[in-house]
């Protein structure tokens, strides 16, 4: 499907959706709990909804009413099919192969092939040496068993902070205490400072000295209520847009998140941009960017937006230490490198660093978004500061995480067709 845009302006005011990095984890904490809540507000996109599923083939009951989900999991455990399908969900599929570990029973993940090739190394070197069998049935197949007991593990924290987390979450449930020890760089740390977050909020606890987490055992995850806060990961495409052609004020973020795409603030302040605090969130203007480099190890899901802001700055830049992305929806980087140039940017990968040239506006074009909905979104922004109109094929997997973007785009821009 293809969906074109012409806007060249925004204006007015948005409430960012709540952050789903933070739904993930309050869903499964609630589960954990084995008890009743609801967890509120939650955008359905697919990747929420994959997680929604796994639980319930686990055991847990829950209904949706607008943008609560509430929950019965008193059934947690009583699998109703020992199939999980995450989907295209990287942190569903993370999360929840620790989780199975604790039921001592075979359970098969069947995901798409574009999911099911993201590495698996970390649990796969992690389990090799304990009584845990993972192993791939198929392209689209992973089949786990075993127990999870515990004890003293290790780790590397360099592919992805979702097997932390995953581990972080059931170590608490295990009969003794464990502790768990990042080898390397911890990349994306502020995912895992979420994880904890959210953790202690239901009533758990770990104690953590430089890259080792003590966690004590027999602890119980209480069920509650649970309010989500807003997405900076989403946020962050609404300042870039105001940034480069208006006035946005960018509402539901908070000042004091762990989120670690809150970092995008500080990334515009560099660039020059006004990013005005707000009660609850921020006025971005229309600002004169000036390039700068970025380190996007530890923030990988705003390279894409970066990539355009940097293509539309004096100077350019570049997006440094990018090796990770190539293990996300897309090979993020040939496809940020692959936006630029549709659009008559330039762009191009030095080592493990993506250099862009910056411009006073791109051509415009048509960009092929590689079944990436961060690629759809920071095209969309793109295409404000484009001579010609912008058109984005398969902009569809925007719903992976975000299926309001576009009419919530549309609410700030004057002109927009669609095919």
């Amino acid at each position: 499907m293809i969906k074109e845009l012409n806007a060249k302006s925004v204006q007015g005011e948005i409430t960012v959706p709540p952050s789903k990095s933070y739904a993930h984890r309050a869903l499964i904490a609630l589960a954990l709990s084995g008890g009743k809540g609801v967890v509120r507000p939650v955008d359905l996109s697919m990747d929420i909804m994959a997680t929604l599923k796994c639980l319930e083939d686990l055991g847990v009951d829950f209904f949706i009413r607008e943008k609560e989900v509430h929950m019965d999991a008193r059934g947690f455990g009583n699998r109703r099919d020992r199939v999980l399908k995450p989907e295209e969900s990287g942190s569903t599929l993370r999360f929840f192969i620790p989780i199975t570990l604790l039921f001592d029973e075979v359970y098969e993940f069947r995901g798409s092939t574009n999911l099911m090739k993201r590495p698996l190394t970390v649990y796969e070197e992690l389990f090799q040496d304990l009584d845990v069998t993972l192993y791939r049935d198929s392209m689209e197949s992973l089949v786990v068993k075993g127990k999870l007991l515990p004890g003293h593990f290790s780790m590397r924290g360099d592919v992805s902070s979702q097997f932390i987390s995953g581990m972080l979450f059931v170590l608490p449930l295990l009969d003794g205490d464990s502790t768990l020890t990042i080898t390397g760089n911890l990349e994306s740390a502020g995912y895992v400072s979420m994880t904890l977050r959210v953790m202690e909020d239901f009533g758990v606890f770990v104690e953590r000295e430089g890259n080792t987490f003590f966690v004590k055992g027999n602890q119980a995850y209480k069920a509650r209520d649970y309010e989500v806060e807003g997405d900076y990961s989403q946020g962050a495409f609404f300042m870039a847009a105001a940034a480069l052609a208006g006035e946005v004020d960018i509402k539901g973020l908070s000042h004091d998140s762990v989120q670690g795409d809150r970092e995008i603030v500080r990334i515009l302040e560099k660039m020059g941009v006004d990013a005005l605090p707000t009660e609850n969130g921020y006025k971005v203007k229309k600002s004169d960017l000036q390039g700068i480099d970025v380190e996007i190890s530890d923030i990988p899901d705003l390279t894409p937006v970066l990539g355009v802001l940097l293509a539309l700055s004096k100077g350019g830049g570049k997006l440094k230490n990018c090796r990770r992305l190539r293990y996300k929806e897309s090979n993020r980087i040939e496809s940020t490198i692959e936006l630029i140039r549709s659009l008559g940017g330039h762009a191009e990968l030095d080592d493990e660093d993506i250099v862009i040239e910056g411009g006073e506006m791109l051509r415009g074009g048509t960009v092929d978004a590689y079944h990436d909905h961060r690629i759809v979104m920071a095209s969309a922004v793109a295409s404000l500061r484009c001579k010609q109109s912008v058109k984005i094929l398969g902009y569809e997997a925007v719903n992976k995480s975000y299926p309001e973007f576009f009419s919530d785009f549309s609410t700030l821009t004057k002109t927009e067709e669609a095919k």
